[in-house]
């Protein structure tokens, strides 16, 4: 079993995955940045979504590649960190969110693996979005840590870069959205897509529920930070607790 920590704002800063040489991996989609390192006991590969110098916003980055990437590595696991704004009253600024379940309204990126005119025709299974076995490690290393958390969240997932208006707020709040954020997706379907076992925690960096005040990337970074020691342990104890075997149907074809 091969383990991937994906993140982007505010994870490319923590302690233990920050400073490490980073290398390039040559994919049929591009290329990817990643780097080696340690977290739980285990080696862990590790993918800063928007590039070493957090230089690439989420519209322009290169999910396939990055996916495509590890999946070259031999990675199997797949936990991925997001920095998301709150759909839902009950998650505040600070909150962590176990995801569950999405709605992707991502619209300018590439969303699948199997869009050649010679390629085969695939149909990927979503009726369990994210692997149940990862999703419970993430879910029992919230409660070791003693961490409040939400378990099953709904993800919404838009393209970005700007954020969301009232309106779009409200309309996504009403269909069940209770997070929203600029990275999950396509991410997700394409781990799926490579047969790798994903599952996502999510941070709550701005409240947009009635959107009360301006957001800027300043403070969702501050958030972020704010958030490291308690985030840095749940991720080294998820690791930890990821089984060795799959017994999921993430590997599944379809």
């Amino acid at each position: 079993m091969s383990i991937a920590l994906v993140g982007g704002t505010g994870i490319d800063e923590m302690a233990g995955l920050s400073g490490h040489a980073m290398t390039r991996v040559a994919t049929l989609f591009g290329e990817a940045e990643v780097t080696q390192s340690e977290l739980g006991g285990r080696p862990v590969t590790f993918i800063p979504r928007h590039g070493a110098a957090h230089s690439c916003p989420p519209s322009a980055i290169n999910y396939r590649a990055q996916m495509a990437a590890l999946k070259t590595l031999g990675v199997t696991r797949i936990i991925a960190v997001c920095a998301v704004g709150s759909l839902h009253e009950s998650l505040s600024v600070g909150a962590f969110a176990v995801l569950g379940d999405f709605i992707d309204l991502t619209r300018r990126r590439d969303t699948t693996f199997f869009d050649s005119p010679d390629g085969p025709v695939v149909h990927t299974d979503f009726s369990e979005p994210y692997c149940p076995e990862v999703s419970e490690a993430i879910v029992k290393a919230c409660g070791d840590a003693g961490i409040n958390y939400a378990a099953s969240a709904v993800y919404v997932g838009v393209d970005g870069p700007r954020y969301e208006s009232p309106a779009e707020v409200k309309l996504y709040s009403s269909w069940g959205g209770q997070v929203i954020g600029m990275t999950g997706l396509p991410e997700a379907v394409l781990a799926r897509e490579a047969g790798i076992c994903y599952g996502s925690l999510a941070v709550v960096t701005n409240v947009a529920v009635g959107c009360p005040a301006p957001v800027s990337h300043d403070n969702v970074r501050a958030t972020m930070r704010d958030a490291g020691d308690r985030l840095r342990d749940v991720i080294a104890r998820a690791v930890e607790l990821i089984p060795d075997k799959r017994r999921c149907r993430c590997g599944v074809e379809s």
